[in-house]
């Protein structure tokens, strides 16, 4: 609930102790709050001082051994909050967190307690009005609500859960927000917020978070310029007081479960229930419904990546949208950062790196008599609340049993006494003794008394008085003094020499201290030495002694120590390399460019090879097997062959300077067959004059793609295909896949403009970049009539082509149309929006970018941009299934009579954008005949595929693995044709679509399960 108040004008930080009334002068909703502040700061923080975070040792919360919660009290940064009750209960009857399930019975888990301060308002308590006031309201209250929850094992609830949120918020008034005159939308931009201060208090509040407090991916914020406190029971519009309900607020219908489901959840089976925000007055179906409260505005935002989304918003009955002007009412601006053109405020709010947290709210006053058009209401300002304090109260090991203490300090924590019942152990002791009688055992006063107990000699120090003899000059303890009466001395020892030579040669010896004197001059000559071989340094020498052993050394040489080569060294590994020598001279008459592990580097400038083509055919006619090359920067061209070794094991690398190092593959694809394992790395390559593709990978064991850009026009074929391999691994792939009649559709628009129709005559994204700036340099060179007459032309040819343009599409003409329409054009943007619609145009008419041949070897996409088609299990795209098609197979799988068969094999994508998934031609083959016989096997399938943070493009999505775990995937389509999904089993969780799309799961019965998947209805 919220407490309709004029401003909150506690200031912790003025160390105020008291408020005081002056005769004859107003007082304030303000003063009296401030001075309830100021008494209950004051309390709470001598209770922090005194009582700090714990129980008491009687009547306190407390977790029971089947893990139930025994009501009681408990302090948590000096506040005391009480769990009303006697006899214990399950974590599901709480009466502070309704809807919160019983704790599981098995762990690990860490239970802990969230207190926080809740308004209460005659809403939920009608004993707060005086009947005699005849239902007139009156003061609000507070409540300290105590919530005891579970998290995770490795997170300590007391430093690793945010208290409140981060976020800084700025505020300003607009100094002259332009909008559309809503009587005349073709008079153009009017002035609208000239002159509109006013005198309110702006609330801004975090509505709901999805992902997790430091790291969201979803957030629906809610303001108002009422505090948030116009709010009642919900009944029909005609028993609403009159001008609550109006067509410029939206309406939040809550309840009391919504306002007590505030804060961070981390426990396992719970999502918290927020209210429903509705743009009109609409009573839901279903709860939450009792109650409801208006605001002026509401927006909904996504994160994919870093980079945020605007899903829906509106502000005073305007609808908020990213595009249009800047300065325009309800823009929303997107980056590190929101900031929203409100009604007569403009909304700054950090995102990047900020915590958020379900209840966070920023109170900004505006008052005219002090503010001016665009004047600042707050700047950086951090959460005034919620503010959530926690208290570990016990952990839950693997097998459920209860741990309620860690060690003696968290017992005496959590059993604090009443000052006149205190007692020994009651109080903590650290020890400092460094006598070894008290340890970290010893962690009261009580154990420390009781250790006293077992004083022993080794604990009572001891220092000796006397000047000579055993003790001289002797500190330590008293065990250490009487074991020193043991001690015998060397030279009290007698000893005779065993022999006359080495160290003891000619030496008169009579103790054993003497024979150790004796040691203090040993030299290498007296001590003798027998040469363990007679090769390396020792072959043909006479040693007797170490000084002659060690002598040898100074004359050591590369042909007297032996070599053997390591595993991965093949070169050196060869008959007649036994010594260092050997292998030294083996290494200079190693021919330049002899590949073994070193990079090569080719280019016409600077390099061993000047191409590719002659570095390739040198080393492989060579027989080397570790071929390591470095495309040097520039452009490279290489004629579309067959790349194949002459001998077994070759493993080959080509790494280039990123987008500096550009492969030109003429008349056809680079095909490599048969290698042990081959990467390719940071390199473009361009298919523009190869048709039928650019990379094949056929027959080879491992294949890694790493930071590889390829693009080109594809006729007949693929861009990148791969064949029976082992493994492939691909990240920060970039695959453009276009045909010849991609940019049909630009093409045709453009037809009014020479200019416009030249740029999108070729596909090809090299042609495309050489002349998009030379083309936007023109037209932004245009006057600012012509361009507008250019932006009407082509308006109306978008009216004309109507549905035939996806929305997409349909939008990257709009940005255009607005771009031209602006009294000057920048170059560089025009490029980008023209840019754009190439991308858009190719998305709608796309080639096929990836194919997967076979399901043999285990395959990794991560963090790869493919626009274009990725088709599994054979070249051809099947195009999507006929209906008929689709329900037939799913009645045979769900008959038992269609199953599906996998090789052991793993398809991983993570982090993907993808145009399009789709099964072969052959797939679908097999499926008709399945449905036309009656029953049948798709075999040969990838056993696992794990499928998440994907966004796929475009509908239309086909895909079949043995087993299918698809995950946070966005479905960014039009249509309802989301995917078909088949296989023996499938999970979906936390996938959504920007509308309401169908995916049709073909699974046996009981094979799927789906969990918080938005705006996806999960057929079959």
């Amino acid at each position: 609930m919220k407490t309709q108040i004029s401003r909150d004008s506690f200031q912790p930080d003025k160390r105020y102790t008291g408020v005081h009334q002056q005769q004859g002068r107003v007082i304030t909703d303000a003063d009296w709050n401030e001075l309830v502040a100021v008494c209950r700061e004051q309390l709470l923080q001598a209770l922090a001082d005194v009582v700090g975070n714990g129980s008491p040792r009687t009547g306190a919360v407390a977790i029971t051994a089947d893990r139930k919660i025994q009501p009681g009290d408990l302090y948590v940064d000096g506040i005391r909050a009480e769990l009303p009750g006697s006899a214990p209960l399950p974590a599901s009857a709480q009466p502070d967190l309704p809807g919160y399930p019983a704790f599981p019975a098995t762990g690990p888990f860490i239970v802990y307690a969230d207190v926080w301060d809740r308004v209460v308002t005659s809403l939920e308590d009608g004993a707060l009005r005086d009947p005699g006031l005849h239902g007139a309201d009156t003061c609000t209250r507070t409540q300290t609500i105590l919530q005891v929850k579970s998290c995770p094992e490795a997170v300590n609830p007391e430093t690793g859960i945010p208290k409140r949120g981060n976020a800084t918020l700025s505020l300003a008034l607009h100094a002259n927000l332009e909008a559309g005159d809503p009587c005349d939308p073709c008079a153009g931009l009017i002035a609208a917020g000239t002159g509109r201060v006013g005198s309110y208090l702006f609330r801004l509040e975090v509505h709901a978070v999805e992902g997790t407090a430091a790291n969201p991916t979803r957030l629906i914020l809610k303001w108002s310029s009422e505090n948030g406190a116009e709010q009642y029971e919900a009944l029909a519009v005609e028993k609403m007081p009159p001008g609550f309900v109006a067509s410029n607020y939206v309406y939040e219908f809550h309840n009391l479960t919504t306002e007590k489901h505030l804060g961070v959840f981390l426990g396992t089976g719970f999502t918290p229930t927020h209210g429903t925000i509705k743009t009109a007055y609409e009573i839901p179906v279903a709860p939450p419904k009792e109650l409801v409260r208006r605001w002026d505005g509401f927006c909904e935002l996504t994160r994919t990546g870093s980079v945020w989304s605007l899903v829906t918003g509106v502000d005073k009955g305007v609808t908020l949208t990213t595009g249009g002007l800047a300065t325009a009412p309800g823009h929303v601006t997107l980056g590190s950062s929101v900031q929203i053109n409100l009604e007569a405020l403009q909304l700054t709010l950090d995102l990047a790196g900020k915590t958020f947290v379900a209840g966070d709210f920023w109170l900004g006053m505006v008052r005219e008599a002090v503010l001016d058009p665009g004047d600042a209401v707050l700047t950086g300002a951090e959460p005034r609340g919620i503010v959530h304090h926690y208290l570990r109260l016990a952990r839950v090991q693997a097998d459920g049993t209860v741990v309620p203490f860690e060690n003696d300090a968290d017992k005496r924590r959590h059993a604090f006494p009443p000052l006149t019942d205190l007692h020994a152990h009651d109080v903590g002791y650290t020890t400092t003794c460094s006598s070894g009688l008290f340890d970290a055992s010893h962690d009261n006063v009580e154990k420390a008394l009781n250790r006293l107990c077992q004083l022993a000699a080794e604990h009572i120090a001891y220092t000796a008085s006397c000047t000579k003899g055993l003790y001289a000059g002797f500190v330590g303890t008293v065990k250490e003094a009487l074991d020193k009466i043991c001690e015998i001395q060397a030279s009290h020892v007698g000893f005779a020499k065993p022999c006359d030579t080495s160290v003891y040669k000619g030496s008169t010896i009579a103790t054993v201290e003497d024979a150790l004197k004796l040691l203090c001059n040993v030299t290498a000559g007296q001590i003798g030495f027998a040469k363990p071989c007679d090769t390396s340094i020792y072959q043909g020498q006479t040693v007797a002694t170490v000084e002659d052993a060690l002598k040898l050394l100074c004359n050591v040489t590369a042909g007297q120590i032996a070599y053997t080569p390591g595993g991965s060294c093949t070169y050196l590994n060869q008959p007649g390399i036994d010594t260092v020598q050997e292998a030294l001279d083996a290494l200079c008459s190693r021919p330049s460019g002899g590949g073994g592990g070193c990079r090569i580097t080719v280019g016409k400038e600077g390099g061993l090879f000047a191409t590719l083509e002659e570095a390739l055919k040198t080393l492989l006619d060579k027989g080397t097997r570790d071929i390591c090359l470095c495309l040097l920067a520039g452009d490279h061209e290489f004629p579309g062959q067959l790349v194949e070794p002459k001998v077994d094991g070759v493993t080959i690398c080509l790494s280039g300077c990123g987008h500096g190092t550009r492969l030109h593959l003429l008349n056809g694809p680079l095909r490599f067959r048969g290698f042990t394992a081959v990467c390719l790395s940071d390199m473009e390559v361009i298919t523009r004059d190869a048709p039928t593709g650019a990379l094949v990978f056929d027959r080879c064991g491992d294949v890694s793609l790493k930071g590889v850009e390829v693009h080109g026009v594809v006729t007949d074929g693929f861009l990148v295909g791969f064949n029976n391999a082992r493994s492939a691994a691909m990240h920060g792939l970039r695959l453009e896949a276009s045909n010849p009649a991609s940019l049909a559709r630009p093409s045709k628009l453009f037809d009014i403009n020479p200019t416009l129709f030249d740029l999108y005559q070729v596909p090809d994204l090299t042609f495309f970049n050489s002349k998009v700036l030379p083309v936007a340099k023109v037209v932004a060179a245009l006057s600012a009539a012509e361009r507008r007459k250019l932006a009407v032309a082509i308006g109306q040819r978008v009216q004309e082509l109507g549905s035939a343009l996806s929305a997409r599409e349909r939008q990257s003409y709009e940005e255009l149309v607005v771009l031209l329409s602006q009294a000057t054009v920048s170059p560089v943007q025009l490029a980008g929006v023209l840019g754009n619609i190439r991308v858009e145009a190719i998305r709608e008419q796309p080639a096929v970018a990836l194919v997967v041949d076979d399901a043999a070897a285990d395959m990794t996409l991560g963090e790869c941009d493919i626009l274009g088609i990725v088709t599994l299990y054979g070249t051809h795209p099947a195009g999507p299934l006929p209906a008929g098609m689709v329900k037939g197979l799913d009645a045979l799988v769900k008959q038992g009579k269609a199953t599906f068969g996998g090789l052991g094999t793993t398809f991983r994508a993570t982090g993907c954008r993808v145009t399009r998934i789709d099964v072969s031609t052959a797939i679908r083959q097999r499926i008709q005949d399945i449905v036309a016989g009656g029953g049948g096997t798709i075999p040969s399938l990838f056993s696992s595929a794990l499928l998440g943070d994907l966004t796929l493009l475009h509908e239309g999505n086909q895909m079949a693995f043995l087993n299918t775990s698809l995950s946070s995937t966005v479905f960014e389509i039009e249509g309802s044709h989301a995917a078909v999904v088949m296989g023996s089993s499938a999970i979906y969780v936390g996938n959504r679509s920007e509308g309401e799309a169908v995916l049709m799961n073909i699974t046996p019965p009981g094979r799927s399960e789906r969990a918080a998947n938005l705006g996806i209805t999960i057929a079959g």
